[in-house]
């Protein structure tokens, strides 16, 4: 006598309302995760935004010297390698007069760099720049922000012609600026950013400056 499994017959296949629950379940764990991320960020950009703001007053000081301070940003809606973006140009006050503009910058060196440059209220002359944030490899490309002579190359540079990167052994002249061994895409991706941002923002901060205040 053949046996009988009874066991797998009473088994029953998953139907579609198991289906379907199974479904809402995960959405419905989906718009919990999003809206628990979404409000971290809502708590945590503010935050985030302000301390670059502080970050940046702190920074013209050294640009500009002391007694310089800032106020809200002027943003600008350009265009830099084609892509849309919206940079925020702090202007650098003495005395309540404006002398210059911190320019907020973004770019590539081995990875992404965020800049603050300093150039005078013309946009002729730079005054220098400062790392916000950088995920240059410590110890190699962090020279952007820890080599004091590589950044005070950029000091007093022509802002209204590019910077061009030389290698570290070349005599650099005029609006050349020597990279670094070893960290080639990072000290050239920051002059890169400072070319490319002052080109988008060039003109319109220029004609800010003729406005006034």
């Amino acid at each position: 006598m053949d046996f009988v499994d009874f066991s797998a017959m009473s088994e029953k296949k998953p139907g579609l309302l198991q289906y379907l629950g199974q479904a809402w379940l995960v959405l419905m764990l989906s718009v919990c995760f999003g809206a628990a991320l979404a409000g971290v960020e809502r708590f945590t950009r503010p935050k985030f935004e302000q301390n670059v703001k502080d970050f940046i007053a702190r920074r013209l000081v050294e640009m500009f010297g002391p007694g310089t301070t800032t106020a809200e940003p002027t943003v600008l809606a350009v265009q830099i390698e084609g892509r849309d973006r919206k940079v925020r140009c702090y202007p650098a006050l003495r005395d309540g007069r404006r002398v210059g503009w911190g320019i907020e910058a973004e770019g590539k060196g081995y990875d992404t760099l965020l800049l603050v440059i300093g150039v005078d209220e013309q946009v002729k002359q730079l005054k220098g720049y400062r790392v916000i944030t950088s995920l240059e490899t410590e110890g190699i490309g962090d020279v952007i922000e820890k080599d004091a002579l590589f950044m005070k190359q950029f000091e007093d540079k022509d802002a209204a012609r590019p910077l061009e990167p030389v290698a570290e052994a070349a005599p650099a002249e005029g609006n050349q600026v020597n990279t670094r061994t070893g960290a080639t895409y990072s000290t050239t991706g920051v002059v890169n950013t400072i070319n490319d941002t002052l080109a988008a923002v060039r003109e319109k901060l220029a004609a800010a400056a003729k406005e006034g205040p």
